[in-house]
């Protein structure tokens, strides 16, 4: 999207949210699949309106909604699950340099009985992120605007002055574009004829 003066930018008010969430690479990754499933009506009307509109200016609220149930979350778990999900986290950071969940199996069956006791969040089945999902909004779907080309161009064409020169002269592509073999034998017959 090309920015011109004519975009308005968003304020810094709005985009203030009350509290970002900051926490290191394994305590989102050992947190993150409960975190999607608290969170995941938020999520996917934040993503199909992302998607739909194809503007991240007009998806700030639906962002906000993510990040704000994402601190509830995060709240609730450290209330209810902090020693289980310290020690799954400090696994994956010191269990091996790229950050393997798969080294703390252990470590993940303790949080997950925690976790599905206290907030009643079940862990996810392997590949339920993968799957094709179909959701419905409660908001309507946007209304597609197509930009008529053809008349803007003509548009601009009829409002240029009599004596401006249009050009006549082009040629396609085609015309122009020769390859190796061809441009070889041009060079060779006219350096043949030079002799």
């Amino acid at each position: 999207m090309a920015l011109t003066r004519d975009v308005k930018m968003p304020s810094d008010a709005e985009l203030t949210v009350p509290q970002e969430i900051t926490i290191s690479t394994p305590y989102l990754k050992a947190v993150g699949p409960y975190m999607h499933m608290h969170c995941e009506a938020e999520i996917k009307e934040y993503m199909l309106r992302r998607r739909e509109l194809e503007d991240p200016r007009a998806t700030l609220k639906e962002g906000a909604a993510v990040t704000a149930c994402g601190v509830r979350f995060l709240q609730s778990l450290k209330k209810n699950c902090a020693e289980q999900t310290k020690a799954f986290a400090d696994c994956i950071d010191h269990g091996s340099s790229k950050l393997y969940v798969s080294k703390c199996r252990a470590e993940q069956a303790k949080m997950d009985q925690c976790v599905e006791e206290q907030l009643h969040i079940k862990r996810p089945a392997l590949g339920y992120f993968s799957k094709p999902m179909v959701y419905e909004s409660a908001k309507p779907r946007p209304v597609v605007v197509q930009r008529d080309y053809k008349a803007e161009a003509a548009k601009v064409i009829a409002e240029l002055p009599e004596e401006y020169h249009l050009r006549s002269d082009y040629r396609n592509y085609r015309d122009w574009r020769y390859n190796v073999a061809e441009s070889h034998v041009l060079v060779l017959q006219n350096f043949k004829n030079i002799k």
